[in-house]
C-alpha cells in the first residue's frame, strides 16, 4: 500500500512539474518580474440544492392516563397512568433541501434509530385516587422513525438573512417494549403486587409493548442568518396545529385483556417543534452543523378496549423529545 501511494505522489509530482515548466516563460535576470495578481473566487450562488446527513441525540418521555371511573365508579381519575421516561434513542438521518429561481423551497429528512434504555412506571388507582398498584419496568431494544416534508417560499430581506415560511407535514413514530415487573410501594400495602421490591415479573419477560404514532400538520418559519463569511444561525420552528396520534398499548400479561394489542388510543391535539443550529462552511459545497431539537405533542382522546367494545376516556397523552444533532450537508450551486 505503500508503495502504490509513492509511486501515485512521484507521479502526481512528475505531472505537475511538467505542466508548470511546459507553461513557464524563459527567465530573464535583467527583465522586470511581477508577482501573479490573485484572483478570489465567486462567491457561492444560493444553492439549489443541498443533500445531507445528520445524527441525533436524544432522551424522550411518552406519558398517558386512561379514565374507566365513569363505566365503574369504584375506579379513580384517571384510572390508570403509564410514564414512559429517559427513553435515549440515537438515530441517523438523510436530509435535502431544494429551491427553485422563483424562490420555492422543498425541504425535509427521513431519519430512523433505536431507543436504547428507558423505564415505565405503572399505576392504578381506586375511587379518590387509593394507588393500589404501582410497578417499575425496563425499556430496552424499542425503536425510533420519523419523517418531515415541508413546501415555503424564501424572502431574502438582505443579503445576510432570509426568512422562509412554510406549510408542512411530520410523522413520528416510538415503538417500545417494557420487561418485567418491579413492585414499588402502593397504598394498600401490596395486596395485589407485593411488598416494595418483588419482582414481580423477571426482566427477561416482554410485559408490554406500547406503539405510538403521531401525524401532524406544520405551519412555521425558517430563519436563516449569517454570522460571518463561514458561519450561519439556521432556525426552524413549527407549530402542530393538528397533532393525531393513534396508540397501540398491548399488556402481554393481561389475560382479562383478550389479545393483543388490547387497548387502541385515539386523540387529535396539538404540539410544536424547534430547531437551531450553527452551520459551518468548511469549502464552498461542504459545511458541518451542530445543534438542538425539541419536539412535543399532546392531546386527549378515547381508549378503545378493543375485545370488549368498552371505550375510556383518554387524557393528557403526551410525547416530548429533546437532544443534540450533528450533520454534514453538500450544496450543489446549479438550477
Amino acid at each position: 500500500m505503500r508503495a502504490w501511494l509513492l509511486t501515485l505522489g512521484v507521479a502526481c509530482l512528475v505531472l505537475v512539474l511538467n505542466f508548470g515548466l511546459a507553461n513557464a516563460e524563459p527567465w530573464n535576470p535583467y527583465g522586470n518580474y511581477t508577482f501573479p495578481a490573485v484572483v478570489q473566487p465567486p462567491p457561492m450562488p444560493d444553492p439549489a440544492f443541498e443533500l445531507g446527513t445528520r445524527l441525533w441525540f436524544s432522551q424522550g418521555k411518552t406519558n398517558f392516563g386512561i379514565n374507566s371511573s365513569k363505566i365503574d365508579h369504584t375506579l379513580g381519575n384517571p384510572t390508570s397512568t403509564l410514564s414512559y421516561d429517559d427513553l435515549d434513542a440515537v438515530s441517523g438521518e438523510v436530509t435535502f433541501r431544494a429551491k427553485n429561481d422563483t424562490g420555492m423551497v422543498f425541504k425535509g429528512f427521513v431519519g430512523g434509530g433505536g431507543i436504547v434504555s428507558g423505564s415505565l412506571d405503572d399505576q392504578d388507582y381506586f375511587k379518590h385516587q387509593i394507588r393500589f398498584s404501582d410497578t417499575y419496568s425496563d425499556v430496552e431494544g424499542s425503536d425510533l422513525v420519523y419523517g418531515t416534508i415541508d413546501l415555503g417560499y424564501d424572502f431574502k430581506l438582505s443579503e445576510d438573512f432570509a426568512v422562509t415560511p412554510f406549510i408542512g407535514f411530520n410523522m413520528w413514530q416510538e415503538t417500545v417494549e417494557a420487561f418485567g415487573a418491579r413492585c414499588l410501594k402502593d397504598e394498600v400495602g401490596g395486596t395485589f403486587c407485593g411488598p416494595p421490591g418483588h419482582v414481580a415479573v423477571p426482566f427477561t419477560t416482554k410485559v408490554i409493548n406500547n406503539d405510538t404514532n403521531w401525524a401532524s400538520l406544520r405551519l412555521g418559519t425558517e430563519i436563516k442568518k449569517k454570522l460571518s463569511d463561514r458561519l450561519t444561525f439556521v432556525g426552524d420552528f413549527a407549530l402542530l396545529p393538528g397533532a393525531y396520534v393513534w396508540n397501540e398499548d398491548s399488556h402481554r400479561l393481561r389475560q382479562d385483556l383478550g389479545r393483543i394489542p388490547n387497548i387502541e388510543d385515539r386523540g387529535t391535539g396539538w404540539g410544536a417543534q424547534i430547531e437551531a443550529e450553527l452551520r459551518y462552511d468548511i469549502s464552498p459545497n461542504w459545511t458541518a452543523g451542530a445543534g438542538v431539537r425539541y419536539w412535543y405533542a399532546t392531546t386527549n382522546g378515547v381508549s378503545d378496549f378493543v375485545n370488549f367494545g368498552i371505550k375510556s376516556e383518554l387524557e393528557d397523552f403526551t410525547s416530548e423529545r429533546f437532544g443534540v444533532i450533528t450533520d454534514f450537508t453538500y450544496r450543489f450551486a446549479t438550477y
